[in-house]
């Protein structure tokens, strides 16, 4: 569930079967029926529709808006008891210190996600997004929007001018022989090529901080 949790933060869609009919306590016999109430409560929206012989459906689920998608940003930190560690997270964003942010995150990742569930860069975006919520009270978050030459990650755009703006690229070593630090250094480049502080640039956004991470497993590489 969580890390269809990270898919849905960073985007994509999540294919589910939704059963009409469902009764509350089902959920406790089949946790994945929960989709079924957050669809017909509006925290879910239906982004493809695979009508099923007996009237119900399977469906692509989403996300419906960044205010939701701010509630499960939080639930995501409050499933694994980490919301201080976010807010360290963000501690070491705004102090700019790269080595400080990689303890934190692989420190994060050891404690709460599964060997299993970092199978590509999807989950490692959205975990990123998860993490991200905490700063919504003060940064408009872009998730996979066009800038530049290009699409970024995520971008943090700051409410007040005077906060600086993130811009983030994440790299996934799918094989144990990739370097870290290499890939976590093409995502930092890749910023610059592709001009991604274009859209930050144009509202107004004078003081940007771009980070870029690499990910395998529990591992990861920050570079700024």
């Amino acid at each position: 569930m969580t890390e269809n949790l990270y898919k849905l933060l960073s985007g994509e869609t999540v294919t589910s079967y939704i059963d009409t009919g469902v009764i509350y306590p089902e959920v406790q016999n089949n946790p994945y029926s929960v989709y079924s109430f957050l669809l017909v409560a509006g925290y879910l929206k239906v982004a493809k529709v695979y009508p099923q012989h007996d009237g119900n459906y399977m469906c692509d689920i989403a996300i419906p808006n960044k205010e939701i998608a701010f509630v499960y940003g939080k639930e995501v930190l409050s499933k694994t008891g980490k919301t201080s560690v976010a807010i360290s997270i963000q501690q070491a964003l705004f102090s700019g210190e790269a080595l400080k942010l990689q303890k934190l995150l692989e420190d994060f990742m050891l404690s709460s996600i599964s060997a299993f569930d970092g199978s590509n860069e999807s989950f490692y975006h959205g975990m990123m997004l998860g993490l991200c919520a905490v700063l919504s009270s003060r940064y408009r978050i872009r998730s996979n929007a066009e800038s530049g030459y290009g699409r970024f990650d995520i971008a943090l755009i700051p409410i007040s001018k005077s906060d600086p703006g993130f811009i983030f690229e994440f790299k996934y070593a799918g094989k144990d022989s990739d370097s870290l630090d290499a890939l976590a250094s093409k995502a930092l480049a890749q910023i610059e090529e592709k001009k991604y502080e274009t859209e930050l640039k144009a509202q107004g956004v004078s003081k940007l901080i771009k980070i870029g991470i690499a990910f395998r497993g529990k591992r990861a590489v920050v570079k700024r």
